[in-house]
């Protein structure tokens, strides 16, 4: 991942529908092209987003799969760091 991420703004509706599974994909708007209804304010990694010229569409998958990947690693390297403690004292 980039490291980099957005401030953006949705909806209402946005949110519900990835909340409740409807939709893997979410409009949000930069402060600057956002509508009135827009007033969620939301921070989002740049990797998961595809910039067009009025609207920020984000991929939930995508988000969601960087921290899992993400999850396994530190899952993998915490387990390591641990097996080497149990090693001392066994």
């Amino acid at each position: 991942m980039t490291g980099i991420s957005l401030k953006l703004f949705t909806t209402w509706a946005e949110l519900q529908a990835v909340k409740d599974g409807t939709s893997t994909m979410m409009i949000a708007y930069t402060a600057d092209k956002k509508p009135k209804e827009a007033v969620y304010e939301i921070s989002v990694a740049l990797d998961g987003c595809e910039v067009t010229d009025k609207e920020v569409r984000i991929s939930v998958t995508t988000l969601k799969n960087a921290a899992n990947e993400l999850g396994g690693m530190i899952g993998t390297a915490l387990g390591a760091e641990l097996d080497k403690v149990f090693k001392r004292f066994g």
